[in-house]
């Protein structure tokens, strides 16, 4: 080495040092999680960190009376009520719930989740807790909309809320992400994938379930209400059920059927169905070469209502309902599934093989009139009801109001089935008592679409529940 390079290569040995330093100090100033954080933030941590947040913990108190005896005979168990008084105990439950709109306050859960609940109490992520009322309920859906106002300083942080998604988008096989409060263990995050669509599932013994996502996601009890999450961080369902006899089978109500239903609960504090005159049942490979299908594909016309939207588009008996607002139509159940993502006063484009040929009418839903349930409860069921006399509530020994009379009953209908007769007593429709012909109608309007429905009926001091269907 010459002395002219000597001073050459000790300013090149003094940068490299000075450059190694900085790179030292530079790593050691990041935390190490961080460093590699950036590797490991998947789309399933980042959908998490989205919606997490307005993931909630609903908590509730109920107070739940027992007899002490209970005959079956409404005139004697008053008897024994009146000296022996029911026991009352509180019972608390939990369950999830999320934020759909944060400036509003408005919580998304099930409705069994908040059933005959006294008290509801919402837990955030961030632990803030807010006293909830409730907005409205639909147990047919299984939907409820909670509201919670945020107390104390104004300038705390503001609510988070949820982005909705687009379940008619969603793929089988696709990977989707449940939160919730599963056996009070909040915040708890499972992931799996949409095993299947469509799913139809037994909610009771005689009621079902429509149109579920099936998902593999594991959901537990705590986790009804929560929210089933795509890769993109949007809300797509709602985890509803369990199949109790299996492992990895979860369901959960689409998203497009929540937005529908929640903004009927917002706007009118119930479920407002929307309706098209039309009376369907499924077909059979007979029926479907009679009307000159291929296969037994659809939902069969076999009544249209006077005046409806359908006999006003020239919908007939014997029309063949093939898809609805694009949507294919296998048999009335889907059809159901369909009418029930349609709010009243949007539009409904069918898809109709009459006479050989398809056409597409466009139709606009209505409110269905109450006052033409009596008319479906004949058709449909198979009996008419009145208002209850003062002579039919001393043979039932009954107090006057408590339910209404049935008038009549048509020869090969579901009620003449099951053996229901004139005199009889109907107490509750679906999940709605009866006392009056206004709640009879109401509640057969409002359970008009499902394949079977439950009636409370008494006949003398003994009442059973039946289930009258197609």
């Amino acid at each position: 080495m010459t002395a002219a390079t000597r001073p050459l290569r000790a300013r090149l040995w003094r940068t490299l040092g000075l450059l190694l330093a900085a790179l030292t100090l530079g790593l050691a100033g990041a935390p190490p999680a961080q460093a590699d954080r950036a590797g490991r933030t998947t789309p399933v941590v980042k959908a998490v960190q989205t919606v997490g947040p307005a993931v909630v913990n609903v908590s509730t108190k109920s107070r739940v009376r027992s007899r002490l005896f209970q005959s079956g005979d409404e005139a004697l168990d008053r008897f024994f009520e009146e000296f022996f008084q029911p026991m009352e105990r509180e019972q608390t439950s939990l369950g999830s719930g999320f934020i759909i709109d944060g400036g509003r306050g408005l919580i998304v859960t099930n409705s069994h989740v908040v059933s005959a609940a006294s008290e509801i109490n919402v837990q955030l992520a961030d632990q803030r807790t807010f006293p909830a009322q409730v907005v409205g309920a639909d147990p047919l859906s299984d939907l409820a909309v909670l509201r919670i106002k945020p107390l104390g300083d104004p300038r705390q942080a503001p609510l988070p809320q949820v982005k909705l998604g687009d379940s008619e988008q969603i793929m089988i096989g696709e990977t989707v992400i449940a939160i919730g409060n599963p056996f009070g263990l909040k915040h708890t995050v499972t992931v799996g994938v949409v095993s299947a669509l469509s799913r139809r599932v037994r909610a009771a013994k005689e009621e079902w379930m429509e149109d579920l996502i099936q998902t593999d996601a594991s959901i537990n009890p705590g986790n009804s209400g929560g929210p089933l999450v795509n890769v993109d961080g949007e809300v797509v369902g709602i985890n509803t059920a369990i199949f109790q006899q299996a492992q990895g089978i979860g369901f959960a109500i689409p998203v497009n059927r929540v937005r529908r239903v929640v903004e009927d609960l917002v706007r009118y504090g119930e479920v407002v169905p929307a309706w098209l005159g039309l009376e369907l049942q499924d077909l059979n490979p007979r029926l479907a070469a009679h009307f000159g299908l291929a296969e037994p594909r659809g939902a069969l016309v076999v009544e249209v209502m006077e005046s409806s939207p359908a006999a006003e588009a020239g919908i007939k008996r014997g029309d063949v309902i093939l898809a609805l607002n694009e949507r294919p139509v296998a048999d009335v159940s889907e059809y159901a599934a369909a009418l029930a993502a349609v709010g009243v006063g949007q539009e409904v484009r069918l898809r109709v093989w009459a006479a050989g040929r398809q056409s597409q009418p466009t139709l606009k839903a209505r409110a269905f009139p109450v006052e033409r349930a009596g008319e479906l409860a004949w058709r449909r069921l198979g009996f008419e009801a009145s208002e209850m006399t003062a002579e039919a509530a001393r043979m039932h020994r009954t107090r006057l109001g408590g339910a209404v009379m049935v008038t009549r009953v048509r020869p090969e209908s579901p009620a003449a089935r099951v053996g229901m007769r004139p005199g009889d007593l109907v107490r509750q429709v679906g999940e709605g008592a009866t006392p009056d012909m206004p709640s009879f109608l109401k509640q057969v309007a409002k359970n008009r679409m499902l394949s079977g429905v439950t009636v409370l009926v008494q006949r003398g001091p003994a009442s059973q529940f039946i289930t009258l269907g197609r």
